[in-house]
């Protein structure tokens, strides 16, 4: 299974999921760990590691068994 390059502490578990007509296993990351990772490691402000994670992680497919990137529903978004 591929990974996001040092991210490991952002990974929330595993998937099965269906990329280019077959079913395989993928990591499953947390967006909002992610954004943590970028701000203490890397110095970056919210803003700017939103943009890193929309450039570089969530529009970036890197062949089959791409990693998903999830984010935490906010209730009152979806009326939970």
């Amino acid at each position: 299974m591929k990974r996001w390059t040092d991210l490991d502490k952002a990974i929330i578990g595993t998937t099965m999921t269906y990329q280019e007509g077959e079913r395989v296993a993928v990591f499953v990351y947390s967006g909002k760990e992610i954004i943590s990772i970028l701000m203490e490691r890397d110095g970056m402000e919210w803003d700017d590691a939103m943009d890193f994670i929309d450039f570089n992680i969530d529009n970036t497919y890197i062949g089959k068994d791409t990693p998903l990137l999830v984010w935490p529903i906010i209730d009152e978004e979806y009326d939970l």
